[in-house]
């Protein structure tokens, strides 16, 4: 789960040029988190790319499992299943919880939009209703989670500047730095990300979040714990840490499957709403005859 996404044709969070928002743009010298713009560092831009290549270009299938806990004890554990779709334009993802029984069946759809802030929807069983995410609501948590919407939405390097900032070390592993910052006219909660990149996986290793040069989350990897599936290097095994307040994620990648066809007919507000975790496998295994071979697992 990382915070960019790769191969944006505009910004991914660029304002709508209708209602006030956008007039509130016009008169601003910079959006909201953006910062103006600086010469740019291809080198740095290159490895973002190569990052988020191996993260989520294609389709696919992923279970995560998530543990999330508070320095008093608290703990809890939720599973999700995440398809996405990103050889066919705009690049579409449903998410649905497998466990525990009280989320189960809830549900999120994210459709991308190339000139307006992506379409949201979640669904909850308990209401037995869709609704649409609102900008502001994406900065919530996630279910109860350190996780916020806007962290699972997904993100493309063209919307960023990228700049090396030298090197360092992830448990031993050799990485590169990153400071990654908005461009003008992407919305983001954060205004600055470093990161330290491992150059020969193209992993990132560890991600800090920055709001108004105060440090609010990191994201670690686990170098150990990162595996070659399907021709790409993918981590399997991460730690989201809250800088304030002692709450930490376990994000585990519990399977991982390449798909060659993915039904269309998965990315709606009516299969949010009627479908299943089991109703979209279901439906991916007969998507017809290019379909893919059976699932990479990894170790729980």
């Amino acid at each position: 789960m990382s915070a960019f996404r790769t191969q944006r044709r505009v910004s991914l969070r660029r304002r709508s040029t209708a209602g006030p928002l956008a007039v509130l743009l016009l008169l601003a010298p910079t959006a909201a988190g953006a910062v103006e713009s600086e010469p740019a560092d291809p080198d740095a831009q290159v490895l973002l790319t190569r990052t988020l290549h191996n993260l989520y270009e294609g389709d696919f299938v992923q279970v995560f499992r998530l543990e999330s806990r508070r320095r008093s004890g608290r703990s809890m554990t939720r599973r999700l299943q995440v398809v996405r779709k990103e050889s066919k334009q705009p690049g579409r993802a449903v998410m649905r919880f497998l466990s525990p029984d009280d989320v189960r069946g809830s549900s999120m759809l994210v459709i991308e939009r190339d000139d307006q802030p992506d379409d949201v929807f979640l669904y909850l069983p308990a209401t037995e209703r869709t609704r649409r995410i609102s900008l502001a609501q994406r900065y919530d948590s996630f279910f109860g989670t350190n996780l916020t919407y806007e962290d699972l939405e997904p993100k493309h390097a063209t919307d960023f500047e990228a700049r090396m900032e030298g090197s360092s070390e992830v448990d031993g592993v050799h990485c590169l730095l990153l400071r990654i910052r908005p461009r003008v006219g992407v919305e983001s909660q954060y205004d600055t990300t470093r990161t330290c990149i491992d150059p020969e996986r193209a992993i990132a290793l560890r991600t800090e979040y920055y709001v108004g040069g105060r440090l609010i989350k990191r994201l670690t990897v686990d170098p150990e714990r990162v595996e070659l599936l399907d021709g790409r290097w993918v981590p399997r095994k991460a730690r989201l840490e809250s800088a304030a307040t002692d709450f930490t994620t376990d994000i585990t990648l519990e399977r991982y499957e390449r798909r060659h066809s993915i039904p269309d007919r998965l990315f709606s507000t009516s299969n949010l709403e009627a479908g299943s975790d089991g109703g979209d496998l279901r439906a991916l295994r007969s998507a017809g005859p290019d379909a893919p071979p059976a699932a990479v697992r990894t170790p729980r």
